[in-house]
C-alpha cells in the first residue's frame, strides 16, 4: 500500500486537497467530498502514468504549495510606477 499526504483547505464554500507527491487536487462541498474527489483524482493520475510512462511521483514546488495555501481572491493589483501591473498584496489564511 502507498501512502501520499494530502493538504485540505477551505476555499470559499468548496474544500480543496491537495496531494503534495502527485501534485493532483480533488474539491467538494465538505471534507469527505474533497478527500474523495482527491483518492479519485490519484488513481486517474496513476493509471495515466502507467499508461504514458511518466513517474509515479511528481512533487509540486514549495512555490506551488505556498500559493495553494495562502492565496486569497482578495489578492489586490496596483499600477506600479512604471504602469505596469504587479502583485501588490494578498491576504493569508
Amino acid at each position: 500500500m502507498k501512502y501520499y499526504t494530502a493538504v485540505l483547505k477551505k476555499s470559499g464554500k468548496q474544500f480543496v486537497a491537495l496531494c503534495l507527491e502527485l501534485g493532483v487536487v480533488g474539491s467538494g462541498n465538505t471534507r469527505p467530498k474533497a478527500m474523495q474527489s482527491l483518492r479519485d483524482a490519484i488513481v486517474s493520475y496513476l493509471d495515466y502514468a502507467a499508461e504514458a510512462g511518466l513517474p509515479e511521483t511528481r512533487p509540486i514546488a514549495i512555490n506551488e504549495l505556498h500559493e495553494f495555501l495562502f492565496y486569497d481572491k482578495r489578492a489586490k493589483l496596483m499600477k506600479s510606477r512604471n504602469g505596469q501591473m504587479q502583485l501588490t498584496t494578498l491576504s493569508y489564511a
